[in-house]
């Protein structure tokens, strides 16, 4: 029996000494909503958090991924923000359906690229997004594909995202898959949503011209300029100024949005999943000022020196400056430290050019926990202030002379 006691004994010490370490953002907030998250867009920290990691439905929040692979296709040179597209029959039959739809296509009517971006970030046309996923991978089962890859590259795993639109697949009609059940649907966490977001305003920030506005215009039936209207609460806001991005309504889970706006001078992302939509404009403000009152900016710039070989230096040793200061938000009591500079390359040798990137150095809290990114931890890159010039002859002769009697 104490063979036993001793064995689950050792086995708890061992579990707790594996035990992965949870991170926590730099502010915890309470929220109505089921989910949210505020992250920094410069540096993907996590400001904030609530059940971030749980996958919910996310509705017409998909419409991010099919507006990020557009313009990709635009950047690829596939396809031009000025292109007319011609919708499918099967695309404006479904766009007419009040039901699944709001704003209507016919295929008589030609429609940029540009627009129908605009009409699925700002009204969230369900029959946009279908026109753009047909228009850039030729099918609707062609773009899940490339979604689900593309997701996956940024370590988003096992998505199984089936609807360009956000819908569900019992609310898609002609465009429902053959082997998909009615009630499947997109979903993501409010972390894997935020990094999607982070994604889309740091490769394509000029999208944010789009989700920026409170209305645009788009053809009607014949042709003529009909106005939408934004279906985003939070430009209501008084306190914060919003540049969008997107909401997305759930029949059964409430409202979903993703917001960017700035915090301390900084542009942050915010998430809100599955909320009473009366509630959503509160709890995004709610975790903003929790992280605006909570938490301060702090700058690291940080002067180091590094060993040159054969440097015109004293004892060889070069200053050298990060690239860009790095700053983070921390609550007052949080300490920052550095972990020790690693050259790029351990056999650096003068002469070395100025502004070269010769050493990297990882930055983290005292508290390993609250080191929680979407992405890497944040490095300081540094480089040399001038240029690093040989020294003369003599003196690498003698610096070589000191180092074999150093080692004697």
């Amino acid at each position: 029996m104490k063979f036993w006691w001793r064995f689950l004994g050792g086995l708890l010490i061992i579990l707790g000494v594996f035990q992965p370490m949870v991170q926590a953002a730099a502010v915890g907030t309470d929220v109505t909503a089921k989910a949210g998250i505020v992250v920094d867009v410069k540096t993907g920290q996590v400001l904030a958090a609530h059940d971030d990691r749980e996958r919910l439905p996310i509705a017409s929040l998909s419409k991010l991924m099919v507006i990020y692979l557009t313009e990709q296709a635009v950047q690829n040179g596939k396809i031009k923000h000025n292109q007319v597209v011609h919708v499918s029959k099967q695309v404006a039959d479904f766009s007419q359906d009040s039901q699944v739809a709001n704003v209507p296509m016919t295929v008589d009517q030609g429609y940029t690229v540009e627009q129908l971006e605009s009409a699925a970030l700002i009204a969230s046309a369900n029959g946009a997004a279908i026109a753009l996923a047909d228009l850039v991978f030729g099918s609707q089962d062609a773009y899940y594909q490339a979604v689900n890859q593309l997701l996956a590259s940024w370590g988003i795993h096992n998505a199984q995202i089936a609807s360009a639109s956000g819908l569900s697949q019992g609310d898609m009609g002609t465009f429902k898959s053959d082997h998909l059940d009615d009630v499947v649907e997109n979903k993501l966490s409010a972390r894997e949503i935020a990094l999607v977001s982070l994604h889309l305003v740091q490769d394509y920030p000029p999208i944010l011209k789009i989700t920026a506005q409170n209305s645009a215009d788009f053809p009607d039936k014949n042709g003529q300029p009909a106005k939408m209207e934004t279906t985003n609460p939070l430009f209501k806001s008084t306190d914060f100024k919003f540049k969008g991005l997107k909401t997305g309504l759930t029949p059964n889970d409430g409202f979903n949005v993703v917001g960017y706006t700035w915090l301390k001078g900084r542009p942050v992302i915010t998430v809100i999943l599955n909320a009473d939509k009366k509630n959503v404009l509160n709890d995004t403000e709610k975790m903003l000022k929790q992280v605006d009152n909570q938490t301060s900016l702090k700058q690291l710039n940080p002067t180091q020196q590094i060993y040159v070989k054969n440097a015109a230096t004293k004892a060889s040793v070069v200053t050298v400056k990060p690239q860009k200061p790095l700053t983070v938000f921390a609550q007052k009591d949080e300490l920052l430290t550095q972990q020790t500079l690693k050259l790029t390359d351990k056999h650096l040798a003068a002469p070395v050019a100025k502004d070269q990137v010769v050493a990297t150095q990882q930055v983290e809290f005292k508290d390993a926990q609250l080191d929680d990114y979407l992405q890497n931890r944040p490095i300081l890159q540094y480089q040399t202030q001038q240029r690093v010039k040989v020294a003369n002859p003599l003196q690498i002769i003698w610096d070589q002379l000191k180092e074999i009697v150093r080692h004697w």
